[in-house]
């Protein structure tokens, strides 16, 4: 891999977060986010939106180790060092520097690479599922506000659409939230 793929990736990636970011402050001064946590009783959104972040960060913090790692294989100039990519990504330390199992460190490295990138797209799988989650729930709320009413007058009905509304935001907020944060993690990922 060139010295400058890397790099590409890595500032790709940078400004992945920042459009993010942008849209996130966009979207803030129109209420939306505050709306959206403050709306969604089941805070469903709130744990896919935490999960999303740590897993966006997660892969931004994977992509700069590998960064600096091979930025720094290739100052060494020597091909035949492995213990660099062994000092530098010491959190896998564990999966590489065992050669007892016959793989050699380019394929045990290639492997542990692999593994990270299945994982962001298994976590993006998760997001989507919660969000239908959070729709049922939404659906379930608002249902429920129907057993409530046993006659029809006019101040019953205003607060059975109240009660119905707050069930539906909870449904779409959820469903939005799930669909967009699977959407970004499956972009890094890709």
């Amino acid at each position: 891999m060139k010295n400058g793929n890397i790099d590409n990736i890595f500032i790709y990636w940078v400004y992945f977060v920042s459009i993010i970011l942008i849209s996130i402050y966009i979207l803030e001064s129109f209420d939306f986010i505050s709306g959206l946590f403050r709306e969604d009783i089941s805070y469903i959104s709130s744990i896919i939106v935490s999960i999303f972040t740590f897993y966006l960060f997660r892969g931004g913090y994977h992509l700069y180790k590998l960064r600096y790692a091979i930025n720094s294989l290739i100052q060494e100039n020597s091909s035949s060092n492995n213990n660099i990519f062994i000092e530098i990504l010491d959190e896998y330390r564990s999966s590489l520097s065992n050669t007892a199992n016959n793989k050699s460190f380019q394929e045990q490295l290639k492997s542990r690479l692999y593994e990270i990138v299945d994982n962001g797209f298994f976590v993006a799988d998760i997001l989507l599922k919660l969000g239908i989650v959070g729709t049922v729930i939404g659906f379930i709320i608002m249902l429920s506000s129907l057993s409530t009413i046993d006659e029809m007058n006019l101040s019953k009905m205003n607060n059975l659409l109240l009660s119905m509304s707050s069930g539906m935001k909870v449904a779409l907020y959820t469903t939005l939230s799930g669909l967009i944060c699977s959407i970004l993690l499956t972009i890094q990922n890709n």
